[in-house]
């Protein structure tokens, strides 16, 4: 528990700075821009120069009430909401993939956890935390920077390299987050073919939907973010991640077209649905086809 526990405000630390990066980028420039990203933390809105007491993590949002001490003007909820999903890879994303891979329920945590099971829990966790980054700045800037879907490919190299070279010590059907539903759809036995079957689809998919809709439906950001992603998470998931994604990306726009806040022609930034598709994937992947198989009676 005390590991958890340091994990978990360890994540908060990085969440904070997640924050930083966001709410200081600038399209078209770097992400991680040593000069921008340099210097005391201000109000975005008065420009108050925050006190030590004023940056510490979730606390501080709670006792300011949401609010800048200096002008009263509403923060954002990002703040803590990013703290909060940065603490929780750190904290439980560890423990959740001890189980999804039929490792020891405390393996990640224990002397003996592998040294490259601690690399692939490494991998994943910098996984989530680039989604959530790309995530809150597509929501501000429509754009997926092309860095951090570059940063996801290599993320997907050394997941795909550490499953296929050590998937023996998995759990049978426990390579796919589908576990056993994987077999009906998987075209290989091979790791390296599925998971760069699921680059190609994922790939191919996006840049079929820009060219049939001349870029006005989906952009290159999106095709770049489909094609890592596919990588990391391989053939079948990224096809289910995609088909959630369209599900509840389709609901939310319905619902702003009804409410009248959005109209056909206006755009909505798919990467938080598409973010969504994988996590949803990832933690009930397997939940899902089996409840769709239920509810047909398969």
């Amino acid at each position: 528990m005390m590991t958890i526990a340091l994990l978990f405000f360890f994540g908060l630390a990085i969440g904070s700075f997640l924050n930083v990066v966001v709410f200081r980028y600038t399209p078209e420039k770097k992400v991680f821009d040593g000069k921008r990203l340099g210097g005391r933390s201000r109000c975005p809105y008065c420009g108050h120069v925050l006190g030590a007491g004023e940056l510490v993590p979730i606390v501080s949002f709670i006792i300011q009430k949401g609010k800048c001490r200096s002008c009263g003007h509403r923060l954002s909820f990002q703040y803590p909401l990013v703290e909060l999903l940065s603490a929780s890879a750190f904290a439980f994303l560890p423990l959740f993939l001890n189980s999804a891979y039929g490792m020891s329920g405390t393996a990640f945590f224990s002397a003996e956890a592998p040294l490259w099971y601690y690399g692939l829990v490494a991998a994943w966790v910098l996984t989530i935390l680039t989604w959530i980054v790309i995530t809150a700045i597509d929501l501000r800037h429509y754009v997926i920077p092309n860095e951090l879907n570059a940063f996801l490919l290599i993320l997907g190299v050394c997941i795909t390299a550490l499953l296929s070279a050590y998937h023996e010590n998995i759990f049978p059907f426990r390579i796919s987050f589908l576990q056993n539903f994987s077999l009906l759809f998987s075209f290989s036995d091979s790791v390296v073919l599925n998971h760069a079957g699921g680059m190609l689809f994922g790939g191919i998919f996006f840049a079929l939907l820009v060219f049939l809709s001349r870029g006005r439906g989906m952009g290159f950001g999106d095709v770049k973010l489909a094609l890592a992603s596919g990588l990391i998470l391989g053939w079948p998931d990224i096809a289910l991640a995609i088909i959630l994604s369209f599900v509840f990306g389709g609901i939310f726009g319905g619902v702003l077209i009804l409410l009248r806040k959005k109209t056909m022609k206006d755009k909505i930034p798919f990467a938080p649905f598409l973010v969504l598709g994988f996590l949803l994937t990832i933690f009930f992947g397997h939940a899902i086809v089996g409840g769709y198989f239920r509810l047909f009676g398969l």
